[in-house]
């Protein structure tokens, strides 16, 4: 087995993006020119819901390693809200608004695979939508 250098990975198309977000959530990124990518978020204590969007081409699938998430769908003009823990696996299909809240210290694996150029598309409706939802009974796993 060999390790390649950066320069060897840019030669593939493969290169790394890495950011604090404004909620200071770690998001280590590994992303292809092909348009796939590989992200591993790091929670902090004051996590919370990221930004609502769509995809028209890729599709997006969660791994939960650690913690709890939630994730907000958006079908047929209905909140579908869901529970996440540790182990548990999560698709979301091209086409569906959503969103993400990172539970306290959550780690969580996404990949983002089926298109070419960047296929992020922001959706303020369901920002709106979920900023109204109470969602203290559903991170601590009690019934809505």
């Amino acid at each position: 087995m060999k390790k390649l250098s950066e320069n060897e990975a840019l030669a593939h198309g493969i290169h790394t993006v890495h950011h604090e977000m404004d909620n200071g959530e770690l998001r280590f990124r590994l992303v292809s020119d092909h348009g796939s990518s590989y992200i591993l978020t790091h929670g902090t204590a004051d996590n919370g819901w990221q930004k609502s969007h769509v995809h028209f081409v890729k599709n997006e699938f969660y791994i939960v390693e650690d913690g709890v998430i939630i994730i907000a769908l958006l079908i047929e003009n209905q909140i579908k809200l869901q529970r996440l823990c540790r182990g548990d696996l999560f698709s979301v299909s091209v086409g569906t608004p959503h969103n993400i809240f990172i539970g306290d210290n959550a780690i969580l694996h996404t990949v983002k695979f089926g298109g070419g150029d960047e296929d992020w598309n922001e959706y303020p409706l369901l920002d709106r939508l979920i900023a109204k939802t109470d969602i203290t009974m559903i991170l601590k796993g009690e019934p809505k």
